[in-house]
């Protein structure tokens, strides 16, 4: 399969199967060829006997690889997960900025170790399907997901302003509630973190990074649930729609429904829920073409320590 897409002024996500490839063309007409050759992950070491059952704090660290082929060059591109390399810069090649998100061959169902941590849990020793999962999926439709943009430009037309106080000298994985919450962390050794988490007191502000047209709880103790989680979304004038969410809310200080200003103070947070360490929990995720693709919250924080 060949796709076709363009720069435009926000961050085109993709997803390949291997063979498949992206044909991408850049501000300046030239068009960026992307081909998926292959996909395979390694496991550097984990304090789980089995990927059976998930055991409470328990930490695996993990690598993903895909090899593509490039306007007639190969390249290969690792991750590594949860440890401080999750924090990874995009590569530039061909004028493009690309980002490695995640491989489907990672998850237990394509013959991985990985789970997704809303859709299990466990009960009387026994790992079950829940029976209200939920939405945030990390695993890829096909073999890879990644994001593109044209090297030029940022993620988005706007400069983007910090969600929360942004951690002196970036962000550290052991500031990820145990040391594993970044995206597709290892929490409690095996279930996928659908999120990325960012350690810090109750009543820590959160700030719109960008204008948001429309903003409310999803989830509330209000309404019967554990947590308070909050969903902004942003439509752009390209098309693209970006929905950002943001869970442990101690308390939302602005009306429901109402659009944002970038920057606008909206809510106080880590405060419910939080489990053994006061954190806050953020999500990504852009609509276009037709598809939705959950993306690794660091590409917003990435962009953030730039634009500050």
């Amino acid at each position: 399969m060949i796709t076709e897409r363009r720069a435009k002024s926000t961050l085109t996500p993709f997803e390949l199967n291997c063979g498949d490839e992206l044909k991408f063309v850049l501000l300046n007409g030239k068009t960026v060829s992307i081909r998926l050759l292959r996909t395979w992950f390694e496991v550097v070491k984990t304090d789980l006997d089995g990927f059976d059952l998930p055991k409470r704090g328990a930490k695996t660290v993990y690598r993903f690889f895909c090899e593509l082929d490039i306007n007639n060059k190969k390249y290969c591109l690792e991750r590594e997960i949860p440890t401080q390399r999750s924090f990874y810069e995009p590569w530039e090649i061909e004028g493009a900025r690309i980002w490695f998100d995640a491989i489907s061959g990672i998850f237990k169902d394509k013959g991985g170790i990985l789970l997704e941590k809303s859709q299990y849990t466990v009960s009387n020793g026994i790992l079950v399907k829940r029976d209200q999962p939920g939405s945030i999926k990390c695993c890829p439709l096909k073999d890879a997901r990644f994001a593109i943009q044209d090297a030029t430009l940022g993620i988005c037309p706007e400069k983007l302003h910090p969600w929360c106080p942004l951690p002196e000298g970036g962000l550290k994985i052991e500031n990820c509630y145990r040391g594993e919450d970044c995206w597709m962390g290892t929490y409690d050794g095996m279930l996928a973190h659908e999120g990325l988490d960012i350690n810090h007191p109750d009543g820590t502000p959160l700030w719109a990074p960008f204008d948001i047209d429309d903003q409310y709880y999803f989830n509330s103790l209000a309404m019967g649930h554990n947590n308070n989680r909050w969903r902004g979304v942003r439509k752009w004038d390209d098309g693209s729609v970006w929905i950002i969410q943001s869970h442990h809310i101690t308390e939302l200080i602005v009306p429901e429904h109402t659009p944002l200003k970038k920057g606008q103070h909206y809510a106080k947070t880590a405060g419910v829920y939080v489990g053994v360490v006061n954190h806050s929990h953020f999500a990504f995720r852009i609509e276009e073409e037709g598809q939705g693709y959950f993306l690794d919250p660091w590409i917003l924080f990435w962009q953030m320590y730039r634009d500050t």
